[in-house]
């Protein structure tokens, strides 16, 4: 590859270079799946290494070469990069997204940028993966327990404007696991505390705080509106409200990532619209392969019974850092998505993972994302719910309304 002149390649302080023996160097030794081993006679290729600081441009490194005796030609020294760029091992201090940093930008992401390094090339470095999440506008939908922690780590990441959507004001059970929240918060809307936090913690956050609660499809297309990712941390009310956010996502064309937990199992699912199927493809096929599936759901919403909060921080940690690498991999472009198009479950006690359901293929008959009526008798009944012909009732049955 015939590579810019004038780009100053750098070793990345995250490759550990070590001198093995008289003439055979190792690098990038930390990293087992890009660990080489390189014969050195002479030196040149450490001292290549030495000069691969980021303050010198390919053609300086080339003058230098050439005043200490070791006679390459300048495509035999770019091919020679190159190859050290296929391993993982260079990043280019040139580049534009670099130099588009403060020092005090540079400082405050420096972990998140060694961290990007990991997965970056001359082509494409750390500061441009960085750049597009400070670029990026996500909503979250929901600031209780898994909202909360999305936002603390969205604040980390470095995302540039994020809107956050909720109508709860913070209660003593929260402090358990919302650790956004403090004791001086009781009472307070969880928007507003949430304000409060991240105009102490991360004050060039640009944050759009919207009190309500997504109650339709027209309620959640206002409230994503303009997004380039959503993050679906609200369960009310039960089934429709994923519903909603799913058919306003899709209809935008918006990505969005869900997720929650029961006991001791977590799970998470990324819908991509127009490359995966979305939540109704998932409802389709669970309805289709699980008989007992619709009875479930509506013995579940007709019996009144409600799952008490059993989450403790640290199981809902594990599921938040999920849920923002996906992010993370998604925004900035590190690799590809566990959870695009399925579902995917943690379990807290054993830290297996499975996954629960694939829908990465859309269904030609799903009724959001493909050319489906929605006539399948799961889709009747939430459509039935969702319009009020079918009320719940104490008794454990739903009332149909004349």
């Amino acid at each position: 590859m015939a590579l810019n002149l004038n780009m100053k390649p750098m070793v990345k302080k995250i490759v550990f270079v070590r001198v093995k023996e008289q003439g055979l160097i190792r690098v990038g030794e930390l990293f087992p799946d890009r660990a080489v081993e390189i014969e050195d006679e002479n030196g040149f290729v450490l001292q290549l290494i030495n000069l691969m600081d980021g303050t010198r441009t390919i053609k300086v490194i080339l003058i230098n070469l050439h005043g200490s005796g070791i006679r390459i030609s300048e495509s035999e020294l770019s091919e020679l990069i190159s190859e050290f760029d296929a391993l993982g091992f260079l990043d280019n201090s040139e580049s534009t997204a670099y130099n588009s940093f403060s020092s005090m930008e540079l400082e405050r992401y420096k972990a998140n940028l060694n961290y990007f390094s990991y997965f970056s090339n001359l082509e494409n470095g750390p500061w441009e993966m960085q750049r597009r999440l400070n670029h990026a506008r996500i909503t979250v939908i929901g600031v209780g327990t898994l909202g909360s922690g999305v936002l603390f780590n969205l604040a980390g990441l470095g995302v540039g404007k994020v809107r956050i959507v909720d109508f709860d004001v913070v209660e003593w059970s929260n402090l358990n696991r919302q650790l956004l929240f403090k004791e001086e918060d009781i009472g307070r809307r969880k928007i507003d505390a949430a304000r409060d936090f991240i105009h102490r913690f991360h004050s060039k956050l640009k944050l759009e705080c919207i009190s309500g609660e997504i109650r339709s499809t027209e309620d959640a297309e206002k409230a994503i509106a303009d997004s380039d990712l959503v993050i679906l941390c609200a369960d009310q009310p039960h089934f429709l409200v994923e519903r909603w956010v799913n058919q306003a996502c899709v209809k935008k064309g918006i990505p969005f990532i869900g997720g929650g937990v029961n006991v001791v199992e977590g799970q998470l699912y990324t819908v991509v619209p127009g490359i995966t199927g979305c939540l109704d493809c998932n409802y389709l096929l669970h309805s289709r392969q699980d008989d007992d599936y619709l009875q479930f759901i509506q013995s579940y919403l007709s019996s009144g019974f409600r799952m008490p909060s059993t989450a403790i921080a640290a199981n809902y940690m594990l599921l938040t850092g999920m849920v923002c690498g996906e992010l993370a991999r998604l925004i900035a472009g590190t690799g590809p998505l566990q959870s695009e198009g399925k579902v995917v479950s943690i379990h807290f006690e054993t830290l297996q993972t499975a996954i629960k359901m694939d829908f990465s293929s859309p269904v030609p008959d799903c009724p959001t994302c493909g050319q489906g009526e929605g006539l399948d008798p799961i889709f009747q009944f939430f459509r039935a719910l969702e319009q009020g012909d079918i009320s719940i009732c104490k008794g454990g049955d739903f009332l149909e309304k004349s």
